[in-house]
């Protein structure tokens, strides 16, 4: 399992720290070309949708998909803060790097907005987007703190694989879509490693009985994720009827709907739990028969091909 330091994370932050002006400020999208990834989008599995229809839907998927990275962040925020209390007067490394690491998660969501209205105003009209996301996040930081940390990497992880996975080498996509999820990653990649030593750091002092009770929350978690997704799916069905000027047939709906859920619990659960260094963290802080338990609760969630934790 690889190792990080807290030093060593808050270095790289401010070697590869941006402006949000530096990365919106006089570009916008490219209506001609697809926003979202082929392997992010249910795109290639609306079978019912022409090229042109396709290429709207990314649209709507990619505004919805800014949006998700923003609506969690309303949580690990507050709780990256709330663990830097740890160290404020014993280690000042990783004080200087947690609180630097919810600063930046807070920018990123002032990011997310932007792009949100840069969306709206492409494609002429407000996207309908999941609301009560400080409800979420009230909620989620009621839970095990190792639960939270554990959901966090996973999101922190496969903000990487998405990145250079699909983003990065897509000839296809809108460069200016590249451009935001670049500057993304290159702080995720910071925060994933520093998730990664707090979640070493919850577990060192759980019991066993702790423990389970992690696993019971984040099994719980992750079945509010894919509700939440399920809910974002269908919105992004109702946007993209709004963009075309039409209303899909019953059918083609459905379509259409699974497709964009399969896409989103790919995106948002399976690239994150499937991560090899997730799934290394994973195994450091857990037992065979939790692990068991986590993987039965995700088989209905991931596709049969995957490797679950």
């Amino acid at each position: 399992m690889a190792t990080y330091s807290y030093a060593e994370c808050l270095q790289n932050s401010y070697r590869v720290n941006w402006k949000i002006a530096d990365v919106i400020l006089g570009r916008e999208f490219d209506l001609s070309r697809r926003w979202l990834p082929a392997q992010l989008s249910g795109a290639g599995a609306a079978a019912c949708l022409d090229e042109a229809e396709k290429t709207k839907l990314t649209h709507v998927e990619m505004g919805a998909y800014a949006h998700l990275f923003g609506f969690v962040e309303e949580f690990i925020a507050p709780k990256v803060v709330s663990l830097a209390g740890d160290f404020e007067l014993t280690d000042r490394e990783a004080f200087d790097a947690l609180t630097n690491f919810a600063s930046e998660e807070v920018k990123h969501m002032t990011l997310f907005r932007e792009v949100r209205a840069l969306v709206d105003h492409a494609i002429g009209f407000s996207l309908a987007l999941l609301p009560g996301a400080r409800d979420v996040a009230r909620a989620v930081l009621a839970k095990n703190t190792g639960a939270v940390l554990l959901l966090t990497a996973a999101i922190e992880w496969f903000t990487q694989a998405h990145y250079l996975g699909c983003f990065k080498d897509d000839p296809m996509l809108d460069p200016f879509t590249k451009h935001i999820f670049r500057a993304h990653w290159l702080e995720e990649s910071q925060h994933a490693r520093m998730d990664h030593l707090e979640t070493l750091r919850a577990f060192a002092g759980m019991s066993e009985a702790q423990r389970d009770v992690a696993i019971d929350d984040l099994i719980g978690l992750v079945g509010a994720v894919d509700g939440l997704l399920r809910e974002q799916a269908r919105l992004d069905v109702q946007n993209l009827e709004r963009y075309l000027g039409r209303r899909l047939s019953g059918g083609d709906r459905d379509q259409v709907g699974d497709a964009v859920l399969a896409a989103k619990r790919y995106t948002f659960i399976e690239t994150g739990v499937t991560h090899p260094n997730f799934q290394d963290l994973f195994a450091a802080v857990t037992t065979p028969a939790q692990q068991a338990r986590v993987h039965e609760a995700l088989a209905p969630i991931l596709r049969p091909a995957a490797s679950a934790v």
